[in-house]
């Protein structure tokens, strides 16, 4: 599972988590192509249990298939009190993906458009909200989707706006640079380019969203930054 995929995953209670896993097999028992489960049980005392996920029964007991070097499973099944678990590690998290309710659905193009809108509108609240209130400037994030508005692409600008979000708070609050860093930028600009990053260039700040390492809040706030 990619890593972009792995952070849309959503928390679960270890008893909710097991249940849904569970309907995963169901789905197999039915003749369903569905890939085995594979966990660990974390117990109480510190001990754990590993195999392949075969029932579960809520509120009382996990069945696990134990398991065997060099096969998928052995002949040997573990029934686990629900009560003794304390968490749960999926062996491929990937397989999660499968499972309704696990992971957050993919932004749409309508979905990125509000949150560039309402990140831009809470930074110009926080750091000139008198202007704001009275029409004078407000920052202002815009997005050119071409190379954008595919799934890649609008994984990789929500991440990005995030990012620069948290990055231009943490330059307003910052002793050395402070609210005149933010208030001299006017537009943040979102573009396709071949690695994400971040500059300055007068009053527009311009974020090129692409593959490659993660961005840092502290990679783009020192693109925003003009030092005196």
């Amino acid at each position: 599972m990619r890593m972009e995929n792995v952070q849309r995953l959503v928390a679960r209670r270890v008893e909710k988590l097991l249940e849904q896993l569970a309907l995963l097999v169901t789905r197999g028992r039915t003749g369903e192509a569905v890939p085995s489960v594979g966990v660990t049980l974390h117990l109480t005392h510190g001990h754990q249990v590993s195999g392949e996920l075969l029932d579960f029964l809520p509120k009382e007991a996990v069945l696990l298939a134990l398991k065997k070097e060099g096969l998928l499973r052995s002949e040997s099944v573990t029934y686990v009190d629900l009560a003794s678990v304390v968490a749960v590690t999926v062996t491929d998290a990937g397989k999660l993906a499968q499972v309704p309710g696990m992971v957050r659905p993919l932004p749409t193009r309508s979905d990125l458009q509000k949150l560039s809108e309402q990140l831009a509108k809470g930074i110009t609240e926080q750091f000139w909200p008198s202007e704001g209130a009275l029409g004078g400037q407000v920052l202002r994030f815009e997005v050119d989707w071409v190379g954008l508005d595919d799934e890649p692409g609008r994984l990789a600008l929500e991440l990005a706006l995030n990012v620069a979000s948290h990055a231009l708070k943490e330059l307003g609050r910052s002793e050395k640079h402070g609210r005149d860093a933010i208030r001299r930028i006017a537009t943040v600009r979102f573009v396709k380019g071949k690695e994400t990053s971040a500059e300055l260039e007068g009053d527009t700040g311009t974020v090129t969203v692409g593959p490659g390492p993660t961005p840092t809040v502290q990679g783009f706030r020192k693109g925003f930054t003009v030092e005196q």
